[in-house]
């Protein structure tokens, strides 16, 4: 088993044994740009994946830690030999992933990898794929049937990223805004898996209230759907006060952060329960007035889990469901521990 740290980042061991394995060199160093710099990342010495195929549907390409994962996810498709491997991109509809799923149980694949867009919106596909006897493997959100159906699933504490974004966002009100704060929450809604951070994040504030903070809410959560254009125009319509925006994707927080700058309003602070990627990390580089912290957990560390789930299953051991993946807050303070290629 090799293992790549901080140094993976300029991609050179890794594309050697690409290289080595005679594939797409382009494709695999244009994926492998993405590598956050201070990630734990290995790759499995077998070739029980060659020539397999495997279909796999991420849930938005449009938001940039998906594509990251999505990219993670071909590039060790290719290492492993799986046969022309590509994501595909559910566009968060679940007719477009419903037949996405169909079109790999025609084609007679060896596996599906699926990113539910939402919790039973697949079900009647999947269950296809399990009376055909395919197996699958469920990441980053749920399936409504994937515990006894499911390979495994792949995904981290969605509780827990609201939990630690909470935690964040208390000390620093305690510390910069005497403990007082009114929050605008942004939310992509189909997403079951976004709506479990928000439990996490409302007991922190429920607790931090109890013990003397005084923190509120403009309104409803708006739903951005994922889409930096609605978090833009739902954020430039609100004429409350409010100090924060606390989204729980970076689409959402990003389509903020232009809005609040294109009003002038540079001393609201946005905070995000998902982002990784250049465009999020180069904020906190340069220390973008608007943009304060994001949770991260790195998407090709997740790939990597992913495919150790496949390879577990040709290989005839047991999976057992992953959700200990690695949580961090991310700010102008730590960041370079996470990433170095900035704008």
């Amino acid at each position: 088993m090799r293992r790549y740290g901080p140094a993976l980042h300029s991609a050179g061991k890794f594309v050697e044994e690409c290289l080595r394995r005679r594939e797409d060199l382009a494709a695999v160093s244009q994926a492998i740009a993405g590598l956050s710099a201070g990630a734990e990342f290995r790759v499995q010495d077998t070739t029980v994946l060659e020539g397999k195929k495997i279909g796999c549907s991420i849930c938005y390409k449009g938001d940039e830690w998906c594509a990251a994962l999505a990219a993670g996810l071909e590039a060790l498709g290719a290492y492993y030999g799986v046969e022309n491997m590509i994501c595909d991109d559910g566009d968060l509809n679940d007719e477009t992933q419903t037949k996405q799923i169909e079109n790999y149980i025609a084609n007679q694949v060896d596996m599906i990898m699926v990113d539910p867009i939402t919790f039973d919106g697949s079900s009647v596909a999947l269950n296809k794929a399990v009376d055909a006897g395919i197996p699958i493997i469920v990441y980053d959100g749920a399936w409504a049937e994937g515990a006894e159906k499911a390979e495994t699933t792949v995904t981290w504490d969605q509780k827990a990223t609201g939990t630690i974004t909470g935690e964040y966002f208390v000390e620093y009100i305690k510390a910069n805004c005497g403990g007082k704060a009114t929050i605008v929450e942004l939310t992509n809604a189909v997403s079951t898996h976004c709506q479990e951070r928000f439990i996490g994040l409302h007991e922190i504030i429920d607790k931090a209230n109890a013990e003397g903070c005084e923190i509120t809410f403009v309104g409803e959560r708006y739903d951005s759907e994922g889409n930096r254009e609605k978090a833009y125009n739902a954020i430039s319509a609100i004429v409350e006060p409010y100090d924060f925006v606390i989204s729980d994707v970076d689409n959402g927080a990003q389509g903020a952060v232009a809005a609040l700058q294109a009003l002038g309003k540079t001393d609201v602070k946005v905070l995000s329960m998902g982002a990784y990627g250049k465009e999020p990390f180069s904020k906190l580089y340069n220390n973008d007035p608007n943009y304060l912290a994001c949770l991260n957990v790195d998407a090709w560390v997740l790939a990597q889990y992913i495919f150790d789930g496949a390879i577990n299953y040709f290989s005839g051991v047991e999976n057992v469901p992953q959700t200990n993946i690695a949580l961090y807050m991310v700010d102008s303070s730590n960041v370079t521990d996470f990433w170095s290629d900035f704008e």
